[in-house]
């Protein structure tokens, strides 16, 4: 009868599997990773984001139960998105209270827009949101600086689907609805006053900075940016808008 392994021999078994599992699903973290990699600023290095990843990939393999039911590969798909959307999020030029009260001004926008059938003034949005108007100006100024579309809206980090491998039939749909999204866009972009189409076509289709612009239309550049702030964060309050009907 031979000898019964030893926990030393135990352990280097387990720890050669281990190894063994996080080398194979590498590959899972470089699609997931490439994934957010595509919607995120140019300024946001790949490579941090598969790091990110695989973080969330050696938790998973730590703390995956086959005895759960769940499929490792779904279990560790939805432990490498938080951890990259944690690394995102820690990137966050804005802090959480400060987004919050974004949220608020934008639907406040969107409800006088429709009450008033114009797009109200500063004055308007900061007694409705119960903020002062500079408290309104700077807020919209830090919006403005934000992508219209948030990194993790429409996407559960916290769900088991794999971001690169979804439901036909619900991706076929997911591409409808961003057509229809864009087009509904573009419409508000139409009724935004002359003054915030003319800035964001000459900011962001002629390539003009912001001191151009002013020296182009007669105004300071202060004013510029307060009407591309303005017209920005209408934008993304349509955008939250339509992503809320929908859910």
């Amino acid at each position: 009868m031979g000898n019964a392994p030893t926990m030393e021999a135990y352990l280097s078994t387990s720890q050669a599997v281990r190894e063994r599992r996080i080398l194979e699903s590498l590959p899972l973290v470089k699609r997931i990773a490439g994934a957010y990699a595509a919607r995120v600023p140019n300024t946001v290095d790949p490579a941090d984001l598969a790091s990110a990843g695989t973080l969330g990939l050696i938790r998973a393999v730590d703390e995956f139960d086959a005895e759960r039911g769940v499929p490792f590969e779904s279990f560790a798909s939805r432990r490498i998105r938080i951890a990259i959307l944690d690394h995102l999020r820690s990137l966050d030029p804005l802090p959480y209270s400060t987004r919050i009260k974004l949220r608020r001004i934008e639907s406040c926008m969107v409800v006088l827009q429709g009450s008033l059938k114009r797009m109200p003034t500063e004055r308007e949005i900061a007694k409705e949101a119960g903020f002062t108007p500079d408290q309104v100006s700077d807020l919209m100024a830090q919006a403005s600086s934000l992508p219209l579309f948030s990194l993790d809206e429409g996407q559960d980090a916290n769900s088991g689907a794999d971001p690169l491998d979804p439901d036909p039939a619900a991706d076929a749909l997911s591409s409808i609805e961003r057509v229809e999204m864009k087009e509904i866009l573009a419409d508000r972009i139409r009724e935004l006053p002359r003054a915030e189409r003319l800035v964001l076509s000459l900011y962001y289709y002629e390539g003009l900075k912001m001191k151009e612009i002013g020296n182009l239309l007669g105004i300071t550049e202060s004013r510029v940016s307060q009407i591309h702030a303005r017209a920005v964060t209408m934008l993304r309050a349509h955008v939250r808008d339509m992503q809320e009907q929908r859910e």
